[in-house]
């Protein structure tokens, strides 16, 4: 396999995960948006949005160079930090829901960029 067609599948597969993704995750939990922020604490602006284009970006490295187990640990120290001083059950599984719809778009893309190197 050439370089340049490494890059013409690798290119696209970050950049899906880091704009496209972030639009579907944020249109799949429209309909509990307006709970979470009745009680929501005090966050810094879009933190939330940045932390799911880094996780995403991680996970998608992390699939590609066949690294499953760093997934894993991506998503336990998320869950370690984010979800230990969440005491609101309604924040806590929107959070929830954002990562795994993130992981479910970013193991696709993943996936399919495997595939297509493997075609090449």
């Amino acid at each position: 396999m050439n370089e340049y067609a490494a890059v013409l599948v690798l290119v696209p597969a970050y950049l899906l995960v880091w704009f496209p993704a972030s639009w579907l995750v944020k249109r799949l939990l429209k309909p509990w948006i307006a709970q979470v922020q009745s009680g929501a604490s005090p966050t810094l602006v879009n933190a939330g949005a940045m932390i799911g284009y880094l996780e995403r970006f991680l996970i998608l490295t992390f699939v590609l160079l066949g690294e499953y187990t760093a997934v894993g640990f991506v998503l336990a120290l998320k869950a370690a930090y984010r979800f230990k001083d969440t005491g609101d059950h309604v924040q806590a599984e929107y959070m929830l829901m954002g990562t795994f719809l993130s992981l479910a778009i970013t193991l696709a893309v993943g996936l399919a960029a495997i595939w297509l190197l493997g075609q090449l």
